[in-house]
This record gives structure tokens, C-alpha cells and sequence, in this order.
């Protein structure tokens, strides 16, 4: 997953006669990136469309490589666990028999104690060094995956080309969730009352728009004001409506 900020909405302030305010993506999101790399593929396409794809590919060539290595590295270390595992095994039963022996000294069942224990501490460090290098491969199978990315919602904007170096925190596109819109109005705070529970009308027709909040403080730009956010389906983004409370 991408590093997401919302962008705050535009609107337009209240008439007398109705309000006035701008159709809206109910959500805008600035895409960052999250990751470092030279862009290597870029579909410029996808913008402008809901395009439902790889857009942008980052180079991971080297990546890759370091994949494999990591990967080649823990089956060996996988294989010499094995081995270690199998002497270990030799050495309890060894110690085991010393231990049960009247006939062996304290010194010859210390050394056999002591061999035993060796072995048991390199099982241990191998099995640390695999657990490292299993962190290690996820790591970098992740940064491998983020360096493809694909964008769900639709794509109003890229803002990189082919060739761009990425770092961390690089805006990379404007997306927008337009499966349903907002508009924000602002109503005077002793005209708040004549809005509620009522249907609302944009440009004179009814429509499925529903007041989601209404700030209990007044807007700091229109401080006679409550800012009123409405959401709800209208079939062109942008377009400045009027809406009417009935």
C-alpha cells in the first residue's frame, strides 16, 4: 500500500434566494510516493480515466538480484541447519551415554557436555540467521511489489514521466473517488434551522443529496456562517449548482 492526503474542497458561499456551491469529488486524494527508484514505465494514458492497471513501474532490476541472493542464501543456511541438526542429535546421545557411565570421569562427561552445548549454540545462530534473511526477503519482496503501482479510483492527474527519479514522499498523481459527490454550502446561522429535515433540490429538481455534517462553529471565513457538507449523486463533476432546501 501508498502515502494518501485528502485534499480540502472548494466551494461557493449562499444567496439570498438559494445557495450556490460546486459539484465535488466526495474524496481527492494526493498520491505520494513511498518508495525510491527511477521510473522506468509510465501509462499516460490512464489520466483523465478510471483506467484499472498498472500506471507507473519503478525500476527493480537490482532488487530482484538481491531477491535471488537472499533466497540462494537461505537455502543454503537452510541445508547447513539440517547437518547441524543431525550433529547435534549425535552429541546429546553421546553426552547422554557419558553421563549414565559410572566409569567415565566428571572430566570426560564435562567435555562431552561441552561439545554438546557448542552444537547447540550454532543450531541456535543458524536458526537466527535464517529468521534474519526470512525478514530480510519479505522486506524486500514488499519494496519490489510497491514498485508497481496501480491506482484504484479515478486518475485526474500524473505527475511524473519516465525517466523521473522517485524519492520518498514524491507526489506521484491526484486521484478522486467520484462514486458519489459533495458540495459544501454556507448557511447563515439564524437560517440553519430552515434547512433541516428537508428535500433538497439541485437546479430545481429533486435529488438524493443528504446533509452529512453541519459545523457547530462558524466558519472562520464566513463567520456569520455554518459550513454545511451535502453528498449525495450528480452526473458532471464541477459544475456550479443551486441548491434549494423544500
Amino acid at each position: 500500500m501508498h502515502l494518501i492526503y485528502k485534499i480540502i474542497g472548494i466551494s461557493i458561499c449562499s444567496l439570498a434566494f438559494g445557495y450556490y456551491g460546486k459539484i465535488e469529488p466526495i474524496e481527492s486524494y494526493n498520491i505520494k510516493s513511498d518508495i525510491n527508484g527511477k521510473v522506468i514505465e509510465v501509462n499516460k494514458t490512464a489520466e483523465a480515466t478510471n483506467y484499472k492497471g498498472v500506471v507507473i513501474k519503478i525500476d527493480k532490476y537490482q532488487d530482484e538480484v538481491n531477491l535471488k541472493n537472499l533466497k540462494n542464501q537461505l537455502n543454503n543456511f537452510n541445508l547447513i541447519l539440517d547437518s547441524q541438526k543431525q550433529i547435534l542429535k549425535k552429541k546429546k546421545g553421546i553426552f547422554e551415554t557419558y553421563n549414565r557411565l559410572d566409569s567415565k570421569s566428571k572430566f570426560e562427561k564435562d567435555l562431552k557436555f561441552l561439545d554438546y552445548q557448542n552444537s547447540l549454540i550454532l543450531v541456535n545462530q543458524t536458526k537466527n540467521t535464517i529468521s534474519n534473511l526470512k525478514a530480510q526477503i519479505e522486506v524486500l519482496k514488499d519494496k519490489i511489489k510497491k514498485k508497481t503501482i496501480s491506482f484504484k479510483n479515478y486518475i485526474y492527474q500524473i505527475n511524473v514521466n519516465r525517466g523521473d527519479y522517485l524519492n520518498f514522499g514524491t507526489p506521484i498523481a491526484t486521484t478522486m473517488d467520484i462514486s458519489k459527490q459533495k458540495i459544501y454550502i454556507y448557511v447563515p446561522i439564524d437560517k440553519i434551522e430552515t434547512i433541516k429535515n428537508r428535500k433538497i433540490f439541485i437546479n430545481g429538481k429533486k435529488s438524493n443529496f443528504k446533509i452529512a455534517y453541519i459545523q457547530k462553529v462558524a466558519d472562520k471565513n464566513f463567520v456569520t456562517s455554518y459550513k454545511v457538507k451535502l453528498v449525495g449523486n450528480y452526473p458532471k463533476i464541477s459544475d456550479i449548482v443551486k441548491i434549494e432546501f423544500k
